[in-house]
């Protein structure tokens, strides 16, 4: 993988963190709305 897939990746999954945090206030619902499990979401949250 290269660094800019990388760097893309990483950039995801702080937009989905944020998003919870800055405009949905829910976690369900981010998580719908981006199509990931919220087993996915914690883990991302976690590290």
């Amino acid at each position: 993988m290269t660094e800019r897939e990388l760097s893309r990746r990483a950039k995801h999954r702080l937009a989905v963190l944020r998003h919870v945090e800055e405009v949905s206030g829910s976690v369900a619902a981010t998580c719908r709305y981006y199509g990931i499990s919220r087993q996915c979401y914690y883990i991302w949250l976690r590290r």
